[in-house]
């Protein structure tokens, strides 16, 4: 059972536009080529009103908790591990491509590129179980390469039903087999405005966690999504953020401690939570950045070696309208340490 149970409700802002008040119809799926990632394989309870208040409080007179001595500052899932089932059962290089982008196929995809790269006719592979789970959208691998992936619906619900849309599945590192991993309690059921579940994972090498956004039961009033926190040991939920609807989300260790960044599915902004060294939620989100483009609900956030935040920007707003790769923007940010800000540098 999970730990805590909190609701997130976000700091004052200048007044909305309605971009920011209204799921508009767009361009959104989260799958699509969104999906595909590389991995070469060599690197790669409800709580009372009560109870939260006393808690709240309890926290707010502690000191916020600062990085481990063995936590490096910077990008947190640099450990992933090569999922061993490529080469040693299918004899597959250890170059190959995960994919969920392949328009007319469902589920997972593994693609070893041909020359120069080339995926349309690199060698191909997919297992009977891999299309289980219907359409499939963003994934993870953790440190042993067990790859996690969420089911992300398309054009129709036949092969991604709303009440599966919080399953998430994973793909064995030594027999390649997807099987069902964990399905994520909700708060509300699915509702007809919205049929989206888990829009976004991330993977924390510091506490093997596996963190989660899911948008499940939410409506065009009512923000009811949930950011938790699995072990990747247990395949349980230990810890979990109430009423936010967050897009994409990765860990990155701060000078200062370890923090948990997320976008909001309804509005072009970034927040970010501390964590524990449990990588337990700590205290409120506090707003990191504001993105300033065409494209601006944050799709997906990843930290470079650089230790730049890099923000993939699309439109969203709940529907399977059709989306394309090209309706995106493309942001990068710095952190200034003198203001303790990110600074957007592109575009």
């Amino acid at each position: 059972m999970p730990k805590k149970k909190r609701s997130f409700i976000p700091p004052p802002s200048p007044p909305p536009t309605r971009a920011a008040t209204e799921m508009r119809a767009s361009d959104a799926a989260p799958a699509n080529r969104l999906g595909l990632m590389v991995a070469v394989l060599g690197i790669v309870a409800v709580l009372g009103i009560g109870g939260i208040f006393v808690w709240l409080n309890n926290q707010t007179a502690q000191t916020e908790p600062k990085l481990a001595a063995n936590w490096v500052p910077g990008p947190t899932n640099s450990c992933r591990g090569a999922p061993k089932f490529p080469t040693e059962k299918l004899g597959f290089s250890r170059a190959v491509v995960f994919s969920t982008s392949e328009r007319l196929n469902k589920g997972l995809e593994l693609i070893e590129p041909g020359p120069n790269g080339d995926l349309a006719n690199g060698k191909k592979y997919q297992d009977p179980s891999w299309t289980i789970g219907g359409y499939l959208g963003v994934f993870v691998v953790d440190r042993e390469g067990n790859v996690y992936v969420a089911p992300s619906p398309r054009i129709s619900l036949l092969d991604n039903p709303p009440e599966k849309a919080n399953i998430l599945y994973r793909v064995d590192t030594n027999t390649g087999v997807m099987s069902e991993f964990i399905n994520l309690p909700s708060a509300a059921p699915p509702s007809p405005e919205n049929a989206y579940g888990i829009l976004a994972l991330a993977y924390d090498c510091d506490t093997n966690s596996l963190y989660v956004t899911s948008v499940m039961g939410s409506t065009r009033t009512q923000q009811v999504g949930r950011i938790y926190q699995i072990d990747v040991r247990t395949g349980s939920v230990v810890n979990q953020y109430d009423d936010v609807d967050a897009f994409g989300v990765a860990a990155f260790n701060l000078s200062t401690g370890k923090r948990l960044f997320f976008g909001s599915a309804r509005t072009p902004e970034i927040y970010s939570i501390a964590l524990d060294a449990n990588g337990n939620f700590w205290g409120e989100p506090r707003l990191e950045a504001t993105l300033n483009g065409t494209f601006n609900k944050p799709r997906r956030i990843d930290f470079d070696a650089r230790e730049q935040m890099l923000v993939r920007g699309i439109d969203f707003n709940f529907t399977l309208s059709a989306t394309s790769e090209d309706r995106r923007t493309d942001y990068v940010f710095r952190y200034d340490d003198a203001t303790e800000k990110w600074i957007q540098t592109a575009p």
